[in-house]
């Protein structure tokens, strides 16, 4: 492995690698990397926001303190569009011409480790102490064949958004915290016809994945085996057709609305109370807080069935290309600093969530206390299948769950066909 030739020159990053200490910026410049005979340049490509403190932060903050800190580096950042950045990545490990790190999508790192592009991290010094701090979930999206090829950057779940004002309305006090319970609420917060109608709950993203992966895995089911080579006996076993026909149902009787396209709904829906509840990310409390402040709603974990409370995880992984020896060494260096409280809260503060399970206390996260329950369902939270053909997956288990939302095809049918189209896909990789 790659990977291997350099661990020598990584022993002098140890105090670094684990991070548990690490507290500011002024921490990190007692482990410096040792000067080399010239300063190294490495690129650092990511599709942060420009428009708001993403880029900002990295640029004017978190790129100098790392340079302050390791004088023999040197970071040149590249912010790429982020509907750009895949093909850019994929196109550039065919000539050849690769970041030394960069930060990518979730379902991207299966496909780049697949490519050969990522340097497998398992046993780099720091790895393991490191692993160890970050959500298994969000850690989960960088494993591909027993091996780990980056770190989660910054994270994101989703939980329950319930508008207390139509709580109230239907005499119910707390948001539902079990299945059952949430079932019944959806159908007593239903009410209504035609413009009027008020739904119970909002299926936000349909019949992506993205929906569906909490209904499936609180129910107990799952897409695919642990070892992620298998759909058969797991999106056709009985409990995701469970979920799934439950979910059917309630859109069928019109307790629900989001599942089939065409549907609308966001969270100016949600504000004016045209559906009681939604499960989204904590991208929309900033929403709710700007455009509707007047409007209360509470937070809580995804209701609980035979799984338990599982919601979807969402975010970027960290990882290292496979370049030189010298490049290498520099990009982990990189990597693990922006693992470090000090760049992880940085983060969280300018929107990107941190993956670390224990944030200590920070000025710079004032006010941002909603995070908590999104930290809380991070504990149990499922990430979508770590493969590299995971968007024609995706794309076959959605239109199964359509063809039967549609009523052409039963639940258990539908689910059949797309576990064969699955594993075939599964089969390629």
């Amino acid at each position: 492995m790659k990977g291997k030739r350099f661990l020598p020159a990584l022993a002098t990053l140890m105090a670094l690698g684990t991070m548990t200490g690490f507290t500011s910026a002024a921490a990190a410049q007692r482990a410096p990397v040792r000067r080399t005979s010239a300063p190294i340049t490495i690129t650092f490509w990511n599709a942060y926001n420009a428009t708001d403190n993403e880029e900002k932060t990295i640029v004017k903050d978190i790129i100098p303190a790392f340079e302050k800190s390791h004088p023999g580096i040197k970071v040149q950042n590249v912010t790429l569009p982020y509907s750009a950045m895949q093909q850019k990545l994929l196109t550039s490990a065919a000539g050849g011409v690769l970041p030394d790190v960069a930060r990518l999508d979730i379902i991207w790192t299966p496909q780049l480790a697949k490519l050969g592009t990522l340097m497998a991290e398992n046993s780099l010094p720091g790895f393991a102490a490191l692993s160890k701090n970050v959500f298994p979930g969000p850690l989960s999206t960088n494993l591909y064949n027993g091996k780990y090829y980056g770190l989660p950057l910054d994270t994101n779940t989703k939980v329950l958004f319930t508008n207390t004002a139509v709580l109230a309305k239907h005499g119910i006090k707390q948001p539902p915290a079990t299945m059952a319970q949430f079932i019944a609420d959806i159908k007593k917060m239903t009410s209504g016809q035609g413009k009027t109608k008020a739904y119970g709950y909002m299926a936000g993203a349909g019949v992506d994945l993205w929906q569906l992966v909490p209904w499936i895995s609180s129910f107990g089911g799952s897409v695919l085996s642990p070892d992620l080579k298998t759909a058969n006996g797991y999106l056709n076993g009985p409990k995701t057709v469970r979920a799934i026909t439950t979910l059917i149902s309630l859109s069928k009787a019109g307790y629900i609305t989001g599942l089939l396209p065409g549907a609308n709904g966001d969270m100016t829906g949600f504000a004016q109370g045209q559906y009681a509840m939604i499960d989204e990310g904590p991208w929309d409390v900033p929403t709710m807080q700007q455009q509707y402040p007047k409007v209360h709603y509470k937070l809580s974990l995804f209701p609980a069935g035979l799984g338990g409370s599982r919601e979807v995880v969402g975010g970027e992984n960290i990882g290292v290309f496979n370049t030189d020896p010298a490049h290498e060494k520099a990009a982990w260096a990189f990597e693990q600093f922006m693992m470090s409280p000090y760049a992880q809260s940085m983060m969280e503060a300018a929107g990107q969530m941190s993956t670390l399970k224990n944030l200590p206390p920070s000025p710079v996260l004032k006010g941002l206390a909603y995070y908590n329950v999104f930290r809380m369902q991070l504990n149990t939270s499922v990430a979508r299948p770590p493969i590299p053909n995971y968007t024609q997956v995706n794309t076959a288990i959605g239109n199964a769950v359509t063809l039967a939302a549609q009523g052409k095809e039963t639940v258990k049918a539908a689910l059949d066909q797309a576990t064969q189209q699955v594993d075939a896909l599964l089969a390629s990789n």
